[in-house]
């Protein structure tokens, strides 16, 4: 006999019986309850203890999962509930609870507002009524409504579907109960962030006062791509140094690195085997008898343009030095940057090839190239359309003049005709860069135009690509038709990027003059600007916050670039005092807490994720305060694998799992794991997009976040700012704390206090939220990995640097 039909028939034989409540649980709702609806025995709790006003009593049953609670309160199969038959929701109104069943329902809404759950059930095993019992959207509990199914023939049979869809441990877990009772799956409503609360006029603004001074160079040498300047100068200042790092002893973890994306080895140009590889590549070029077809593959802002950049004008300039006589190598390079949708991409490449053309000594010369393209083309009309008049040159002249005035205005035939020729005589390429920028709908168009162009023209195909890009479309028909060589360009050191830059910066400001005023109104003549880049220099390279910047950065070079230009514009709230040390013993510091405010915060009053370069590890955004720290839950378990030197990645499929089975919907653990790479605190190991076929691996960034930044002052003052504050008493202390520190701006230690104490009270907040979690985990026996506690673990260092700041400031102002 099936489970339903057993269930049924039992719950007929125990009400002609007149069963008791136990009986009744045991025959009936514990089989609909781990049979039906699947909850497993690690999610219940029965007969669990209600205390309050030095009463105790037991409620039946506690469902609870990380996601939602609901409370089962079961009474005897004969005790009927007088509902309507016919209608599936009933209003909570003083007229519908009465007699047995309005007493179990207050009962368990009782027992719901006592142990802070929302949702109840109430059944007598044939009748299951479930409904919102402690609402905290301002809604009463009199205006709610019930749904309820009014005999087991319709909960197990005739509405099976909805049953499950809403009590089921699969169903809850995936907010049903929120969404079918409440309307809304998020209890996260109000906008209850810190940083709603501050007055940007009173909060703190950081600005270095010798910013002005070096603005210019500062924009310049540390821009995304310095590819404008001066070739000599851009020589020394690119690097071909590649990140190495293996194993952080810092915070005790395995680096690793992203799976292989081709059957064969890549090129890696950054090594000094390859160094030369693609260099050759272009000069074999005019031996091959087949066009070559290389994709210069990396991550986002791992270098690409500048390695294409390095490649055309510096390592292999003499390919393309141009021959008045005789055709050349060309390198057509098609920048995507520029691109708008009002034109479609094979237009676009076509505008490029031309602007090309008309600029190019060869390709502009009528006698060198042009009718040397069209001279099978002329021959044909003279032979044919043009027979009768081909012994007037004349007419001859202006017939073929107004064939190539045509083909020049129509730009495509002119174009074709043109790079057909050249490619009989000498290596084109064509090189197409930033194709990341458009959406996938465009990509898809420009491989398929830039392979076909390619191919009808014999032209050298050149298409850089970030590795996630070339993963969405390498199975495309565009990229099958070619078989593509890879270039990998891995990140280059950050520490020798920087270094570079305040060359090329000092270099731009050598022998000028300056004056800038300090904080104190103190005037301060500066002799040679170049000097103030020394003093910035020092600050980064070899410093802790030239390691905070290259952890930060997460591989991402610009990251690095942006950062750096943020925390030279906003981070020394006292130049004067850096000038004179740097001049009496040559080095100074930035203080390091300042430096890290300045990359937190970039040009904001305060910290806010959406414009910040650096994620808040304490906020998932989900709407749901039972998953606020689920994003630290997850990234703390991944770093903790890698502390294993045999660890490389761990399945999606396997996060799932474990996520699962505390109670975590699929949609949740997505969402999770989508934000987690967004911010670089983990990736995909094969460069796709997150999906549960996806393996994963935490970044040095977030073995950073979960070891190290979480107990550093600075960072938790912070992400504070942008971190929902659920709990209302604690809201109320937070904001109190900010008015205490507001109208204590005079006194530099009492105001440090009330950060202090603020920090603190904050910090023990996001301790419950993430004990909620790991005792659902420890409760489950989820792997050990997944029962690590950051926070706890990191408390003693961070009361350690809470009182390290307030004994400096004791020193320093007391």
């Amino acid at each position: 006999m099936d489970p339903v039909n057993k269930i049924i028939q039992d719950a007929q034989k125990i009400a002609l019986s007149s069963a008791n409540e136990a009986e009744t649980r045991l025959k009936v709702i514990d089989n609909i309850l781990f049979d039906i609806l699947k909850w497993t025995k690690d999610d219940v709790s029965v007969e669990h203890r209600v205390s309050e006003d030095g009463k105790t009593t037991f409620a039946d049953y506690v469902i609870k999962t990380a996601s939602t609670a609901f409370i089962v309160e079961a009474k005897k199969i004969g005790e009927s509930f007088k509902t309507k038959h016919f209608d599936r929701r009933l209003k909570l109104n003083n007229n519908n609870l009465e007699g047995a069943f309005g007493e179990a329902v207050i009962q368990a809404r009782d027992y719901c507002r006592k142990l802070s759950i929302q949702f109840a059930v109430v059944t007598n095993g044939e009748q299951w009524i479930i409904f919102p019992a402690n609402r905290t959207d301002q809604v009463a509990f009199n205006s709610s409504y019930a749904i309820v199914f009014n005999n087991l023939q319709s909960a197990l049979k005739d509405d099976y579907t909805e049953f499950y869809d809403l009590l089921s441990r699969k169903a809850v877990i995936n907010s049903s109960l929120e969404v079918t009772l409440l309307g809304n799956r998020e209890d996260q409503i109000e906008e209850r962030r810190l940083k709603n609360t501050v007055r940007k006029s009173i909060s703190y603004d950081a600005k270095n006062p010798i910013y002005p001074l070096v603005e210019e160079a500062i924009i310049t040498s540390f821009s995304d791509t310095i590819t404008e300047i001066d070739s000599s100068l851009f020589e020394r200042c690119y690097v071909n140094t590649p990140d190495r790092i293996k194993f952080d002893r810092r915070v005790n973890m395995h680096i690793s690195k992203s799976q292989h994306l081709f059957s064969s080895t890549p090129i890696r140009p950054m090594q000094k085997r390859d160094a030369n590889a693609f260099r050759n590549s272009l000069v074999q070029a005019k031996k091959n008898s087949k066009p070559l077809a290389i994709v210069i593959l990396g991550t986002v802002g791992a270098g690409k343009t500048t390695f294409l950049h390095y490649t055309r004008n510096i390592s292999a300039a003499d390919i393309f030095e141009k021959n008045n006589n005789a055709p050349y190598p060309h390198w057509i390079k098609v920048d995507f940057l520029q691109y708008t949708n009002d034109t479609s991409p094979i237009d676009y490449i076509y505008k490029t090839i031309k602007d090309y053309i008309i600029n190019d000594e060869f390709f502009s010369n009528y006698e060198l190239c042009i009718q040397n393209a069209y001279k099978d083309e002329i021959n044909s009309i003279k032979k044919g359309p043009a027979f009768l008049i081909a012994k007037d040159e004349e007419k001859i002249n202006e017939l073929i003049t107004n064939k190539l005035s045509s083909d020049y205005d129509k730009v495509k035939p002119y174009a074709d005709q043109l790079i057909r020729y050249a490619t009989k005589h000498t290596p084109v390429f064509l090189v197409v860069d930033n194709v990341d920028q458009l959406n996938e709908e465009a990509q898809s168009q420009i491989f398929t135009d830039c392979v076909a162009f390619s191919q009808r023209l014999k032209c050298n195909l050149v298409i850089s690509l970030r590795n996630s890009t070339y993963v969405e479309h390498r199975n495309s028909p565009a990229f099958n038709a070619f078989d593509f060589d890879p270039i990998l360009i891995e990140p280059p050191k950050v520490e020798a990027v920087l270094s570079k830059r305040f060359f090329l910066a000092k270099n731009m400001l050598e022998g000028e003059q300056g004056d800038f005023e300090s904080e104190n109104g103190i005037r301060f003549h500066v002799d040679n600007k170049a000097e103030l880049i020394s003093l910035l220099q020092s600050s980064v390279l070899g410093t802790e916050i030239g390691n905070l910047l290259e952890v930060l950065a997460a591989g991402d070079i610009r990251n690095a670039l942006r950062m750096t230009r943020e925390f030279i514009e906003h981070g020394y709230t006292n130049p004067g005092k850096a000038m004179r040390v740097y001049k009496e013993h040559g080095n100074y510091v930035l203080p390091k807490h300042e430096a890290f405010r300045a990359i937190l915060l970039g040009n904001q009053a305060v910290y806010s994720e959406a414009y910040s370069l650096v994620g808040n590890p304490f906020d998932s955004r989900q709407g749901k305060t039972n998953f606020q720290l689920l994003r630290l839950f997850v990234l703390a378990a991944l770093v903790q694998y890698s502390a294993d030197p045999a660890f490389q990645y761990i399945e999606g499929v396997e996060i799932r799992t474990n996520l699962r089975k505390i109670g975590v919907g699929d949609d949740d653990t997505l969402n999770i794991l989508k934000d987690l790479c967004k911010l670089r605190f983990i990736n995909t190991a094969g460069h796709d997009i997150p999906e549960f076929k996806s393996s994963f691996y935490p970044t040095r960034l977030g073995g950073y976040i979960t070891r190290e930044l979480i107990s550093n002052f600075m960072f938790v003052e912070c992400t504070m700012m942008d971190t929902f504050i659920a709990d209302e008493k604690v809201w109320e202390e937070l904001k109190n704390f900010e008015r205490l520190i507001i109208n204590s701006s005079s006194e530099v230690i009492k105001r440090l206090g009330f950060r202090k104490d603020r920090a603190l009270t904050f910090y023990h907040y996001m301790q419950t939220l993430y004990d909620f979690l790991l005792e659902e985990a420890n409760k489950r026996a989820l792997p050990k990995e997944w029962r690590t506690n950051p926070i706890k673990e990191s408390k003693y260092t961070f009361v350690d640097n809470l009182n390290k700041a307030m004994y400096s400031a004791q020193r320093n102002y007391g």
